[in-house]
């Protein structure tokens, strides 16, 4: 009991001291010459892109080569990520290190699964073996974008 009397009357002290208006003597910073380091001038290289709205779609693994635009892209791991650009359905691709490589029209259909609220990603081939297809099914549609194969 007596121990905790005795903490009462501390934990009241500690408390009332802060209430006290103390004046403290300033406090001066010693003079140094400031010397302003230049700062180089900031590329738009050095700035972060700004994240990208809509649904990430994640990591998706083309499995052959494929030409975007007359530029030639291997078979391998690309991030895309599905979103809207004036009113219309883009997806957009990036490489590992999250690069913009390009953005291409997806295709819009209803359709996909009634209910849920997850996403399924489904890459193949088409029939011909000239295009990958990639369809994404979402709740009420799918989204559908076509890659042509390198041959």
């Amino acid at each position: 009991m007596k121990k905790m009397i005795l903490f009462t009357a501390l934990a009241l002290l500690f408390l009332a001291l802060p209430c006290q208006e103390q004046e403290l003597p300033p406090v001066q910073a010693q003079e140094q010459p400031q010397v302003q380091a230049e700062e180089p001038p900031q590329t738009q290289a050095e700035e972060p892109p700004a994240p990208l709205q809509g649904r990430d779609l994640g990591k998706v693994r083309f499995p052959a080569a494929f030409i975007h635009a007359g530029k030639e892209y291997p078979a391998g791991d690309y991030w895309l990520f599905l979103t809207a650009k004036d009113g219309r359905s883009m997806f957009v691709v990036q490489d590992a290190q999250k690069t913009l490589l390009f953005e291409d029209l997806a295709i819009i259909k209803p359709g996909g699964y009634r209910g849920g609220r997850g996403f399924h990603v489904d890459i193949n081939r088409m029939r011909d073996r000239e295009y990958i297809r990639l369809k994404i099914t979402m709740p009420g549609e799918w989204a559908l974008g076509y890659f042509l194969l390198k041959k």
